[in-house]
């Protein structure tokens, strides 16, 4: 329950911070991303169209790479660790606008770390909690509706806590991009938390 909590604060602070301070594109929902991208092309704006593209494939990409690491070592601990170590590196301002699609690839393995590491929630974006959550107010028959995974409770402590890293990203985007360090911190504390 508290991995679920810090993954996700950390994710909806992340979010915040990218959307209000480096250039209105989330790093982990990619739903509004691609919506977005879709709009900007049927209205020619290609410089944007591109800049959401850019961040969709550092997404994309990095989900085979988190697979991979995943095959190999088999460690959500070193995944959450590189997850903080490209957090604080957009934490940096040396990326020359070029965080977002770094965070964005911060929060896809992010997700996947949390998986490998017992988690049957997402923490990086909550669209398929909230399904999971409305599964289990209504149960159905399988196989027409996959069975939730997630309980209840973590799920709705996903929810709360998502919202809760955004209004704290909001406030912390006032001091600019070094705040993402914070969220850098909080990862590689949950990666240091003893399994379950």
């Amino acid at each position: 329950m508290l991995s679920a909590a810090l993954l996700a604060g950390t994710a909806g602070y992340i979010d915040a911070i990218c959307y209000l301070l480096l250039g209105r594109a989330f790093a982990a929902n990619m739903t509004g991303n691609l919506v977005e991208l879709g709009m900007k092309a049927a209205q020619n704006d290609w410089v944007r169209a591109g800049w959401l593209a850019a961040v969709l494939a550092a997404f994309f990409v990095a989900v085979p790479v988190t697979r991979l690491i995943a095959t190999a070592h088999g460690s959500s601990r070193l995944m959450l660790l590189i997850e903080a170590g490209l957090i604080a590196l957009a934490a940096t301002g040396l990326l020359d606008g070029a965080e977002t699609p770094v965070l964005a690839a911060a929060m896809a393995l992010q997700n996947l770390a949390a998986r490998q590491g017992g988690l049957n929630v997402n923490v990086g974006f909550v669209t398929g909690d909230m399904q999971q959550l409305g599964y289990h107010l209504v149960k159905g028959n399988p196989p027409l509706e996959p069975k939730p995974t997630g309980k209840p409770r973590v799920i709705l402590t996903v929810l709360a806590f998502y919202a809760i890293g955004a209004a704290v990203g909001a406030v912390a985007k006032e001091r600019g991009v070094a705040m993402l360090g914070a969220g850098a911190a909080v990862i590689a504390a949950t990666a240091l938390l003893p399994a379950r």
